[in-house]
Formats: structure tokens, sequence, C-alpha cells
């Protein structure tokens, strides 16, 4: 799959010519037809604000299980903490392996409308522990700045297909999305597992794309491809995965798929990092008349499908 991925500069983007372009978008529409993803560099995240992140989310993991249990998640569709064991993503493809082997930390956006039964199933109120003030401003911080890696990321996308640069989002104002912070334990801590029982189950994101940033070494990412079946991504210190979702996928009429992928049960312990700019309520309901037809979309694009 290395061959596959290509590493893609926003800024190289932003400052094309019209030519090198054009060039640039049959890289980008090649990958997402073909594959599904591709690596982000020039997103201009602060590489100290990354290191700040991943400690705030350590420091909250390595808390007692009776200091995390407060914050745990107690509906669906709550922002904070899911315990080891206690969600299958894999359910999303109608299987019934065994719950995912890590424990997550769930954030979202602050917006409110004012009516507590939406914002309840929308926009979860985040859930800061007390004893860990750095969490909170570390991860308030990360989530400007991929809020707007995101914004810049589908901008670039509509100028793949050749359409305006808001046409998507403008289609996703007040979307929301989910910032997660994953952490994977050492077998040798969970101890015995089941049969085939993973990290991350086999499923595909619900949304328009994923922002995810990996560890070298030690992630257990794998995606799936009919070429090359289960394979690691590339890893190119300081860039993101940038996935795409199933939003995107219906989007394009299927010209552009949305990545199957799973994380397996490496020996030692390792975190991860998701950023899930849209997640599975807003992207169902859009605004009112904002899914231009499809097949439309695809068609745009000079390159044929």
């Amino acid at each position: 799959m290395t061959g596959s991925v290509p590493i893609v500069d926003l800024e190289a983007w932003r400052a094309a010519d019209e030519e090198n372009r054009a060039s640039l978008a049959e890289i980008i529409d090649g990958a997402l037809h073909t594959v599904g993803t591709f690596l982000l560099a020039g997103h201009g995240v602060p590489a100290e604000l990354t290191a700040r992140m991943r400690a705030a989310g350590r420091s909250f993991f390595d808390l007692p299980w009776e200091k995390k249990e407060p914050h745990a998640v107690q509906r669906p569709h709550d922002n904070g903490w899911r315990g080891l064991v206690k969600h299958r993503t894999d359910t999303t493809e109608g299987t019934g392996g065994a719950p995912d082997l890590h424990e997550a930390f769930h954030m979202g956006p602050t917006h409110r409308t004012g009516d507590d039964a939406f914002d309840a199933l929308y926009y979860p109120a985040n859930k800061w522990p007390a004893e860990l003030p750095e969490l909170r401003e570390a991860a308030l911080a990360y989530m400007a700045h991929m809020t707007r890696v995101a914004g810049a990321v589908m901008e670039m996308l509509a100028g793949v297909l050749g359409l305006e640069p808001s046409f998507f989002t403008s289609r996703c104002e007040h979307a929301t999305w989910t910032q997660s912070v994953n952490w994977y334990p050492s077998l040798d801590t969970v101890g015995q597992t089941a049969e085939g029982q993973m990290r991350v189950g086999p499923h595909t994101d619900f949304g328009t794309i994923t922002l995810l940033d990996r560890q070298q070494g030690v992630s257990g990412f794998e995606a799936w491809n009919e070429e090359h079946g289960w394979c690691a991504p590339p890893f190119v210190e300081g860039t993101l995965l940038v996935n795409l979702g199933d939003l995107m996928h219906q989007w394009t009429d299927g010209r552009w798929r949305s990545l199957r992928h799973r994380v397996l049960a490496p020996a030692r312990a390792l975190r991860k990092r998701n950023w899930f700019p849209s997640s599975t309520s807003s992207m169902r309901t859009p605004k009112p008349r904002s899914c231009r037809s499809p097949h439309r979309l695809a068609a745009a694009r000079a390159c044929p499908p």
C-alpha cells in the first residue's frame, strides 16, 4: 500500500498555479478513488501542541479507575471516558466480534443551539477532569487547529472535484464531530484476550473525513483495499493521515471510497489520537437542500471515473 498513499502538502496546494494544482488534484483524486486515504503535510499544527496533547491524554489514562469513572460515557452520543472493552466498532459491519481493546476519551465542539434535547444528541457537553486542567487547555487548543485543518482539507477536496472551495464547508456549518484520544494498553496489562479481539474492529467512519495522528512503529493501524488486502499505511513524521468517510463516498456517488480500517493488538502499550471532523448524527441530517446530486459531483472531475 505504501506506493498508493501519497503525501499531499496543504501549503503547496494553496500556493500552486493552475497547472500544478491540476496535477495535485489528479494525485488526490486517484488516491481517494483507489484507496480512500492520503498523508497530509503542511497542515500547520504545532509539534509542541501535539506533544502536549499526547502528554495530557497519557496523564488522564494513568489515573486510577475511581478518578476516571465520574467522567464515563452514560449514553451512546456522550463525550467523556469509555473504559476498556466498553465499545464494539465492528458492529457497523454487522459482525459480532469481541469488544474493542482500548480506552478512549471523547471531546467535541462547544457550539450550542439552546434546545437541550437537540444539544444532548448533537453537541453533548465535554467532561473535563478538574484534577487535570492541562487536558482541557491542550484539547481546546488542539481542537481549534484541527477544526481549521479540517476546513482547509474540505476546501481542497472541493477543488479536486472542480467545485467552489466552500461547497462542502458551507454545508457543514456547526457540524458535530469528535476528537478522541485513544489508549491501547499492552496485552501484559489486559491479560487473556478473546479469539480475534482487536484494539479496534474493522469498520469505516460515518462522516466526511477523519484526521488521524499516529505514533511511529506502534500504532497497529491497518487499511484494506482489494489489491493489497490489509496493509499498514506509511508513516511520515509530522503528517496526518486523512481517511475518507461514508458520507463523502455517498456524496461522490461512490467515486471516492470510504476507508475500511482496523487496529491490531500489538504487545506494547501505545496511544493514538483520532480527530473526527463530523459524526454520524450531523451528517445524517445535513441542512435542507444541502446535498447536491452525487453523480454531478463525480462528473465535475475532469479525469474519468
